[in-house]
């Protein structure tokens, strides 16, 4: 007994340093009452769930509830993909969507079971896609909130929730560059790919993912490519801030940190004031600094 003991406690250190936990972004990186309503709705739909099972679906399609009010509704699908609950879009619901897209060509459901179930020790993310407003033909920018819950009778379910056109939060930075993080530490260099790809969930509206190696040399930046390949440690910024330095050197005793400067947004030149969160991973042998950011204009 004493010999399994160990070697299961051995087993949960390996994972815990290959797959960290990921750190809470629901808490003090939260500020608009938009995104702290989106959280409350996901959250109280879960406890719905978790308590009510399958009949809490009836209740989530009651109009001018707390759940379908204006542009705001809760939604329900399986691990497999199938959509169990949409009620603006009733014809989605009893089949397979896992291929379903956006406007842009974002796999969407595939992503709001990725945020559950592709990352040790998380249940719960935001997605960013292109959807439509109830009632409207044209699409605007969604941010929503799912989290993976079981009903009494043992089914999971992923329940969420969004808002058009949301505010960037820190919240959504630190859950973007988390993922990132745990991609890159477990696949190394053949993460870089993901992270580049236009079409993926790194890469959206302003916000990308870029990683740095010890050395300075700038790995991948989807957003700005003709920095990919350059030693980039002398690079400052319109205020004559040596942000990269700064960045490496904010991380020498600790895992991860915010640092703020000015840089463009994506295909601009003007610059604009910068909140970066970035972390420090471990892949092998290598050390890599991967970061995102949200403009404060």
């Amino acid at each position: 007994m004493g010999k399994l003991s160990s070697t299961l406690t051995l087993a949960a250190i390996i994972v815990f340093l290959v797959f960290p936990l990921f750190v809470s972004s629901q808490s003090t990186d939260v500020v608009y009452p938009e995104t702290k309503q989106v959280i409350s709705i996901v959250n109280e739909a879960s406890q719905e769930v978790e308590q009510k099972g399958e009949a809490a679906f009836v209740e989530f399609r009651k109009k001018g509830s707390r759940w379908l009010h204006d542009d705001t509704y809760v939604f329900v699908i399986d691990r497999e993909g199938k959509v169990i609950l949409n009620p603006t879009r009733p014809e989605l619901e009893g089949k397979n969507q896992l291929g379903l897209k956006d406007a842009v060509g974002k796999p969407f459901i595939k992503w709001f079971i990725k945020e559950v179930t592709d990352y040790p020790g998380k249940t719960q993310g935001w997605s960013h896609y292109v959807w439509f407003k109830p009632g409207q033909e044209i699409p605007s920018w969604k941010t929503s909130f799912v989290r993976y819950v079981k009903a009494p009778s043992g089914k999971g379910y992923i329940v969420g929730s969004g808002l058009y056109e949301m505010r960037p939060e820190r919240a959504f930075v630190v859950d973007i560059v988390e993922e990132a993080a745990c991609i890159v530490g477990k696949e190394g260099r053949r993460a870089f790919p993901t992270l580049r790809d236009k079409t993926g969930e790194f890469n959206y509206l302003t916000t990308y993912v870029f990683v740095i190696d010890a050395k300075g040399i700038d790995l991948v930046n989807p957003a700005f490519p003709q920095h990919e390949g350059r030693n980039v440690l002398a690079l400052k910024d319109s205020k004559g801030k040596s942000f990269i330095r700064e960045m490496i050197a904010m991380l020498a005793n600790k895992d991860s940190g915010w640092i703020t400067y000015s840089w463009p947004k994506p295909r601009t030149t003007k610059p604009s004031d910068k909140e970066t969160y970035v972390k420090k991973v471990r892949s092998g042998n290598d050390v890599f600094y991967v970061g995102s950011g949200i403009y404060l204009e």
